[in-house]
C-alpha cells in the first residue's frame, strides 16, 4: 500500500501540478466544444466569435491536450519523486525552485489562451507545437518551457533524495531531464539561425521541428517511467533489472544528442535538416521496441495476477495495445494523409493511458486522495482505450483511401462501403474516447477537490 506524502509544501505542490495537468485537459475539451459551436449553423452566426477563432481554438486545444498535459505530468512526477517535505525548509533553494517552476508553468499556460480570444495574431497549424503569431503566445511558450526547465534543474540537483521506492527509475529520470534540456537548446539554436526570418507558418514549423523530435524522445522516457511505476504498483515486482533502465536511458540520451548535433551539419529549415530529424524515428524504434518487449513479457509473466478492476494492470495492458498499434502505423506514414495522425494519436493515446493509470495508482494515493478501484474506473479505462484504438484504425484505413490531413469532415468521398466503414469506425472510436476522457477528468477532479484521507 502506497503511503501518502506528509502534509506540507511537497504534497501541496504535487496537488497543484496535478490540478494543472487535469485542468489543461478539461479546458482543451471545452475548446473542442467551442470549435464545434463556432461551425454550427445557428451559433456560428449568432455568437460574435473572435477573428479566426476556429484555427486559434484548434491551436489552443492541441497545445493544452498535448504540450501542457504532458509537461504538467512531467512536473508532477518530478515533485512526487523529490517532494521537499522533511529534508528542506520552506526557505530552501529546493522549495523555491519548485514554487517558481509551478508559477512559470501556470503563467505560461494562461498566456497560451489569451491570444485565442483576441482579434489579432495569425494561427499556424504547424507540427508538434502549433502557434498563434502573437507576442503573448510566444511568451506563454517561453514561460511554460522555463517552468519545466526549473523543475528539471531542481530534480537533477537532488537526485540522491529520490524515494527509495523509485530507485529503478533514477537513470531514466536523469536522462529525461537532460533530454528536455537538449530540446530547449535545439529551440534556441533554431531561433538564432532564423533570427532574420519573418514570423510565418514556415518559421514556426522550422523553429519547433528539431526540438519537437527531441521532445518525442523525452516522451518515451516519461512513458518508461510511468510504465515502471505502474508495474510495481500493480504486481509488486520491478518491470526489468536495473541494467535495463540504464541501457534505455543511455540510448535515449544518445538519440537526443544525435538530434542536437544535426544543427552542426544542416541549417535550420533546410531539406537536409528536415529529413535528418525525420530519420530519428527509426533509431528511436530500438529503445521503443525494447520497452514494449519488456512490458509484454512482464504482463505475460503476471497474467495470473491481472485484474481488470486494477487500474494499474489494466492501463498497462491497454496502453500496450494502443501504443503498439500506433507505432506500427508509423511504418506507413507519408505525411500527406490521415495515416500520419493515426500513427501519432496511437502513440500519444498509449502514453495517455499510462498517465491515467499513474494518476489512479500513484499520484492520487500520494496525495491521500485514492479512488476506489471498481467498475467505474475500469469502464473509464476501457472506453478510452477501445475508443482510441477504433479511432486510429478507422483513421488509418481512411488515410489509405486518400483522406487528407487537417481538413473538416471525412476528408474523402464516402461513396463506398469501405469508406463508410473506415469513417464510421473512426467516428465511433472518437466518441468512445471522448466519453472515456471526460470520465477520467471528472473522476480525478472529484478526487483532487475532496478532503484528503477519504476514498471516492
Amino acid at each position: 500500500m502506497l503511503t501518502a506524502l506528509p502534509i506540507g509544501p511537497g504534497r501541496r505542490r504535487l496537488w497543484q501540478w496535478s490540478v494543472l495537468a487535469i485542468v489543461s485537459l478539461a479546458v482543451a475539451g471545452l475548446f473542442a466544444i467551442l470549435l464545434v459551436l463556432s461551425r454550427a449553423p445557428i451559433t456560428s452566426e449568432s455568437v460574435p466569435w473572435p477573428e479566426d477563432f476556429f484555427q486559434k481554438g484548434l491551436v489552443a486545444h492541441v497545445a493544452l491536450s498535448f504540450a501542457v498535459w504532458f509537461l504538467a505530468v512531467f512536473g508532477a512526477i518530478n515533485t512526487a519523486m523529490v517532494p521537499n517535505d522533511t529534508r528542506f525548509s520552506t526557505a530552501s533553494v529546493g522549495f523555491l525552485l519548485d514554487k517558481m517552476a509551478l508559477f512559470l508553468a501556470v503563467a505560461g499556460t494562461v498566456s497560451l489562451l489569451i491570444p485565442t480570444f483576441q482579434d489579432q495574431g495569425e494561427p499556424t497549424l504547424n507540427n508538434y507545437i502549433p502557434v498563434i503569431i502573437n507576442p503573448i503566445y510566444y511568451a506563454g511558450l517561453a514561460l511554460l518551457a522555463a517552468g519545466i526547465l526549473v523543475s528539471v534543474v531542481r530534480v537533477l540537483k537532488n537526485l540522491s533524495m529520490i524515494s527509495c521506492t523509485t530507485v529503478d527509475e533514477i537513470p531514466v529520470v536523469m536522462s529525461v531531464g537532460l533530454i528536455y534540456v537538449s530540446a530547449i537548446v535545439a529551440l534556441v539554436i533554431a531561433g538564432l539561425q532564423m533570427r532574420d526570418i519573418p514570423l510565418s507558418y514556415d518559421y514556426n514549423e522550422n523553429l519547433v521541428w528539431g526540438a519537437g523530435h527531441i521532445l518525442q524522445v523525452m516522451n518515451i522516457g516519461l512513458f518508461l517511467i510511468a510504465i515502471s511505476l505502474l508495474f510495481r504498483q500493480a504486481f509488486g515486482h520491478p518491470l526489468a533489472p536495473p541494467r535495463f533502465f540504464r541501457w534505455i536511458s543511455g540510448l535515449l540520451i544518445l538519440i537526443a544528442l544525435t538530434g542536437l548535433s544535426l544543427y552542426s551539419f544542416f541549417t535550420t529549415g533546410s531539406a537536409e535538416n528536415t529529413r535528418a530529424f525525420s530519420a530519428l524515428k527509426f533509431v528511436l524504434g530500438v529503445p521503443v521496441s525494447m520497452i514494449l518487449i519488456a512490458l509484454a513479457v512482464g504482463i505475460w509473466h503476471q497474467k495470473q495476477n491481472f485484474r481488470i478492476t486494477d487500474p494499474g494492470g489494466f492501463s498497462l495492458a491497454a496502453a500496450f495495445g494502443v501504443f503498439t498499434t500506433g507505432a506500427l502505423f508509423g511504418l506507413f506514414v507519408d505525411g500527406a494523409d490521415t495515416r500520419t495522425p493515426a500513427h501519432y494519436h496511437g502513440v500519444i493515446g498509449g502514453i495517455n493511458l499510462v498517465f491515467v493509470g499513474l494518476f489512479y495508482t500513484w499520484l492520487l494515493p500520494l496525495l491521500g486522495r485514492a479512488v476506489t478501484h471498481g467498475k467505474l474506473v475500469a469502464w473509464q479505462i476501457g472506453l478510452y482505450a477501445s475508443g482510441q484504438w477504433f479511432f486510429i484504425v478507422g483513421m488509418f484505413a481512411a488515410g489509405g483511401m486518400g483522406a487528407s490531413r487537417k481538413v473538416m469532415g471525412a476528408g474523402i468521398d464516402v461513396d463506398t462501403l469501405s469508406a463508410l466503414a473506415a469513417t464510421g469506425t473512426r467516428d465511433l472510436g472518437g466518441t468512445l474516447a471522448i466519453i472515456g476522457g471526460v470520465m477520467f477528468i471528472l473522476i480525478v477532479l472529484k478526487a483532487l477537490f475532496r478532503p484528503a484521507g477519504t476514498m471516492s
